[in-house]
């Protein structure tokens, strides 16, 4: 099996902890699926020998702690899943080191602290789940860097501050979730640039939703037929 370049074992009643030899078992990996199982847990800093892995599915599982910065050996990433586990700790910097990175999926763990500035590096990303951790601190001006971002998923974490007017030039996003936080102020103008948004949900937050530039903000993406939740 040393040669193995895909293994797909997702929802099999796996249980217990992942592998810890992989990286040195199957070092030509391109990709590997483990999602909709049973695993404990923590994540093998052994894994980041997977220089040629591009799609890593690890969700819906129990696993724990925090995601190893060996990872960042993993060079070739297109795509990671890791939603709905029980992860924490940071949200690594070193995702911006993997510039071919399209799909970043951390949505439902414990992950802590801010976001990272330097996601802003990630410029052929195009869906950003992070909704439902603990993440605090301001949504960071990098992110309208991401210009192929699609999806930003932020909702249910404890961000503050107010929308970035960075965010008006994702020209191809199409959904823009940041409810459940403690954002505030007026809506940016900026905004009104997103002619391909679809969904805007600013529920649960304390936007001044009647101040005259949200109110324009707001006409503006109904005349577009897009879903707003305030």
């Amino acid at each position: 099996m040393h040669g193995l370049q895909e293994l797909d074992l997702s929802a099999n009643g796996l249980k217990g902890p992942l592998p810890l030899s992989i990286g040195d078992d199957l070092p030509l990996l391109r990709v590997l699926s483990l999602s909709n199982n049973g695993l404990t847990g923590t994540l093998p800093p052994g894994w980041g020998k997977l220089h040629r892995l591009e799609d890593l599915k690890l969700s819906f599982n129990s696993l724990q702690g925090s995601i190893p910065d060996s990872w960042a050996g993993m060079i070739s990433l297109r795509h990671i899943s890791l939603s709905y586990n029980q992860l924490s700790g940071p949200v690594p910097s070193f995702f911006s080191t993997l510039r071919d990175l399209e799909t970043l999926l951390l949505g439902g763990n414990r992950f802590t602290g801010v976001l990272p500035p330097s996601l802003g590096a990630l410029s052929h990303i195009n869906s950003l789940y992070l909704f439902q951790n603990e993440l605090e601190g301001p949504i960071p001006d990098s992110l309208g860097s991401c210009v192929a971002l699609q999806k930003l998923l932020l909702s249910h974490n404890k961000l503050t501050g107010k929308l970035p007017s960075s965010l008006g030039r994702l020209e191809s996003l199409k959904e823009l979730s940041v409810s459940g936080n403690e954002l505030e102020g007026e809506l940016p103008h900026a905004l009104e640039k997103l002619e391909k948004l679809q969904t805007l949900d600013l529920a649960d937050n304390r936007f001044a939703a009647d101040a005259p530039r949200s109110r324009q903000v707001i006409r503006v993406m109904r005349t577009r037929d897009c879903q707003i939740y305030m």
